[in-house]
């Protein structure tokens, strides 16, 4: 017998509630969303959803799991160079998450906007952290000080989060290598100052 996770019934039946989580919060506010409105959507019923969810946030994270799982594919397609004397070589990493956000930009600019959910801004900086400034965060020097480095991830996590939701709540007003070109040369390496 098949497991939950690999019964191509029950990953057809949550990719469905997925893309009609996706769908819905680009035309309403994700607070505004009901279960009943997200099995419509997708077709099905409600005690359908109960038996892969316990709720609508448990849906978000799952959808956020998977663009979040495309987002680190698309990042680490890209070959590793030492950044260290040319900033400009994390160009291709960065472009990476403007070409994702592009990508899927109708659902992103719902979510991380005003008429998102608070929950899903704070899984998407801590994606970035993890993918964009923690990897650095290991040549942080010993004397410096957990709660300093933190605070330093966060800060920046953080303003490339609001910088992305910027740049789409915008209308993507700069092309994305433009985009990209300003965070890696000159967000990125006021970050690798700090933590050297």
């Amino acid at each position: 017998m098949k497991s939950k996770k690999t019964d191509p019934r029950v990953l057809r039946t949550r990719d469905l509630l997925r893309q009609a989580l996706v769908e819905l919060s680009t035309e309403k506010s994700f607070s505004s969303l009901t279960i009943s409105q997200v099995t419509a959507q997708a077709g099905l019923d409600r005690s359908t959803f109960y038996l892969h969810y316990p709720g609508l946030h448990a849906l978000l994270e799952d959808c956020a799991r998977e663009l979040f799982a495309e987002m680190r594919a698309e990042i680490y397609a890209n070959k590793k160079t030492d950044y260290h004397n040319n900033p400009s070589v994390l160009e291709p990493f960065v472009a990476s998450v403007f070409k994702h956000l592009e990508k899927h930009h109708r659902f992103y600019k719902t979510m991380l906007g005003r008429q998102g959910d608070p929950y899903f801004r704070t899984l998407f900086q801590d994606q970035l952290s993890e993918l964009i400034f923690e990897p650095f965060s290991w040549r942080t020097s010993a004397e410096r000080s957990t709660v300093q480095s933190n605070m330093t991830l966060l800060f920046f996590s953080a303003g490339f989060a609001g910088l992305a939701s910027w740049w789409l709540e915008k209308d993507m007003p700069i092309p994305l290598e433009e985009a990209s070109h300003q965070v890696a040369v000159n967000i990125l390496p006021g970050y690798m100052r700090l933590i050297e």
